[in-house]
């Protein structure tokens, strides 16, 4: 395996200039990240480009793929996989906080290093940073003299530290004669080309919500109380039998909290090619390019009870991934309605079913209306077929594979951010002539991929600025990698990769530790491969990454935006989306605080089998049995809008006697 994929360290051996130490002592070799393996460019934001060397193409070919993609990055990752290559074992004791890390600077206090790995074949160190990076910004990695051999010896010294750099360890208390090895980086700019989608969209016409999808233009707008039943016929194979029937749970929505159901879409620019990447520019000097418009669909469900003056406040809900806002919608839009919101939903790109589907509508004593709807799925491997999130991210087992659904997730955020543009400037649903949406009163919520996809939103968007933000999680790989229910797609890729690097029969092994857990020290055969995978595919995705966008909520709002109100929801014991991933999401920008839990884990042995996964509880609603636990997760959130988002209220209208114990813990306590 180590000959099939070298790691990228012994391609970068000689990084570090290193003073001739004595005969036989131990000393670092290499170190990891560092500009040296960049190229000054003026266009980035940066004024650097990463330029890493490739490897043999003939025997890696995938891994020469991998790095042409991120040598079109301005800098590391904002979570580096920091690598300390020495010529002799170390003592890993000695390997603390105090002993190696990075240091900021631009200023700001060092960042130890935590997951440690230690590869005794490569002799290397592998660790990442106890707290995300900031984006767009200098570290130096330090090691001192405080590290040892495994023989309890300290490493020999390298050349001179920088003045400026000496100051700065002296002011921690670090004589800059104790820097035994360090080199200097830059991290890459994350936000940039989001931001540049957005104002590129304030430059642009706002679009028009149109409610006239029926057969011959005609309106495509439903009292409830008509409405029957409503099936989705669900586009997912390219054959003369294409669709899949899904019957809609309409009892959810009931006359008496929604009034009116409308069918619209719009138009809205899109951003990706063929095959789902926005295409990488200069993050300074270049913006992303529209490559064609879109007509996305959406859902609107107006309240029953006489309208507000200026139109009913706007609850955006972002679906998860696999679903649609066909159903999705359906189960959270009836609290909503309760408390005076709209709720509005589109379709997730590659989501919904191919683009040949229909919704059914019957109606209580008049005709059947078939309307489009509005599926965004597509067939890109070609098998005939259109899965559920087909067309969301790159073709798997290609040359783009890293690129995953980054791309799809940020195009979803810009569609969503032309929505709500298409809100503010007035909506006008049941042909009235007066506004039936309130363009001041914009909020979001999202569940799972909603959560997800729905930080980047409230982060990048200042018409956002209270969102709930429900079971997400951080970075998508590290998902993957921790989740049974997504695991398999990270196994994929790694046997499908040229060469495959899938290091058992039908799974892999990482060793990989979480924050929390002690370092490794025997890795499984082939790990190092896989981890270096693994961090290609965080440090490519970083734009697309809620954990990277976390910080910029409240700590350090991105330009034009204030600090932002959010609630994160999280359940615990969580399968699909690993708690800990939604911790790394509340870390980085210090959330915590911001927190509701739902303890899935002190009544768990009371719920049958099929709910032993709490993930969706937000959704509960269509179980009898967990009802309650669903409208009291929906209810906070409608009062957390209510009071735009000054309060987050404990769930204390739920009634735990069903189940014996409180279930919800706010704030949510580790």
């Amino acid at each position: 395996m180590r000959a099939l994929a070298p790691s990228l360290l012994a391609l970068l051996v000689g990084a570090l200039a290193l003073a001739r130490p004595a005969a036989g002592a131990s000393r670092v070799t290499a170190l990891f990240p560092s500009d040296d393996f960049t190229v000054a460019d003026p266009a980035q934001l940066t004024g650097r480009r990463v330029a890493l060397p490739l490897p043999n193409c003939t025997v890696d070919p995938s891994g020469c793929d991998e790095i042409r993609l991120l040598n079109q990055l301005d800098g590391f990752s904002l979570n580096p996989r920091v690598a300390l290559r020495v010529s002799a074992p170390l003592d890993l004791g000695s390997v603390t906080r105090d002993t190696v890390f990075l240091l900021p600077l631009g200023g700001g206090a060092p960042v130890g290093l935590a997951r440690l790995v230690w590869d005794p074949e490569g002799r290397t160190l592998y660790g990442h940073p106890e707290r995300l990076l900031n984006q767009g910004s200098r570290y130096a990695l330090v090691v001192t003299g405080g590290v040892r051999d495994a023989d309890g010896q300290p490493l020999m010294p390298s050349g001179g530290t920088p003045a400026t750099l000496g100051r700065r360890l002296e002011a921690l208390g670090v004589m800059a004669s104790r820097v035994v090895a360090l080199s200097s980086f830059t991290t890459q700019s994350v936000t940039a080309d989001l931001e540049k989608i957005r104002r590129r969209l304030d430059q642009l016409p706002a679009a028009r919500l149109r409610f006239d999808l029926a057969r011959g233009r005609r309106r495509s707008i439903f009292p409830r109380r008509e409405i029957a039943r409503m099936e989705h016929r669900r586009h997912v194979r390219l054959s003369d039998d294409p669709y899949a029937p899904v019957p809609l749970p309409l009892a959810l929505i009931p006359p008496a909290e929604v009034n009116l159901v409308a069918f619209g879409a719009f138009s809205s620019p899109s951003f990706l090619t063929p095959d789902r990447i926005v295409p990488q520019v200069p993050t300074r000097t270049g913006t992303p390019r529209i490559q064609r418009e879109e007509e996305v669909h959406v859902t609107v469900m107006l309240p029953a009870g006489p309208k507000p003056a200026r139109g009913w406040p706007v609850a955006v809900f972002g679906h998860g991934y696999g679903g649609d806002r066909h159903a999705s919608l359906l189960a959270v839009a009836g609290t909503l309605a309760r408390h005076g919101f709209a709720t509005l939903g589109i379709n997730v790109i590659g989501h919904g079913g191919g683009d040949k589907g229909a919704l059914v509508i019957e109606r209580a004593g008049r005709e059947t209306v078939t309307l489009p709807s509005g599926g965004r799925g597509t067939d890109l491997d070609r098998d005939g077929q259109i899965g559920p999130t087909e067309g969301v991210g790159t073709l798997a087992g290609g040359r783009l594979t890293l690129v995953s659904n980054r791309d799809g997730i940020r195009q979803t955020v810009a569609d969503l951010m032309r929505l709500f543009r298409a809100v503010r400037a007035g909506v006008d649903v049941d042909g009235d002539g007066a506004p039936d949406l309130d363009g001041e009163q914009l909020y979001y919520f999202g569940q799972s991929f909603g959560g997800i996809y729905g930080t980047l939103l409230v982060a990048v968007d200042p018409l956002v600025t209270v969102g709930v933000l429900n079971v997400p999680g951080g970075p998508i790989v590290e998902v993957a990698r921790l989740s049974p229910v997504f695991r398999k797609f990270v196994i994929r890729a790694l046997r499908d990769r040229r060469p495959p690097l899938l290091n058992g029969a039908d799974d892999f092994h990482e060793s990989l530790p979480l924050p929390d857990e002690p370092p490794v020290t025997a890795p499984h055969p082939g790990a190092i491969a896989v981890q270096e995978f693994l961090d290609r595919a965080e440090w490519l995705s970083q734009p697309g990454n809620p954990v990277a966008y976390a910080l910029h909520l409240k700590l350090a709002p991105l330009a034009g935006n204030g600090p932002k109100a959010v609630l994160y929801q999280l359940a615990v014991g969580d399968r699909t989306v690993p708690n800990a991933t939604t911790l790394n999401i509340l870390r980085a920008g210090d959330l915590l605080s911001s927190t509701s839990a739902f303890r899935h884990d002190r009544i768990a042995d009371q719920l049958g089998d099929t709910l032993q996964d709490p993930h969706a509880f937000l959704t509960w609603t269509w179980l009898p049995s967990v009802a309650g636990i669903g409208r009291a997760a929906q209810e906070q959130v409608a009062r957390f809008f209510l009071s735009r988002g000054a309060r987050i209220e404990h769930p204390d209208f739920f009634d735990p006697k069903p189940h014996g114990v409180p279930v919800f813990e706010v704030p949510f306590r580790e």
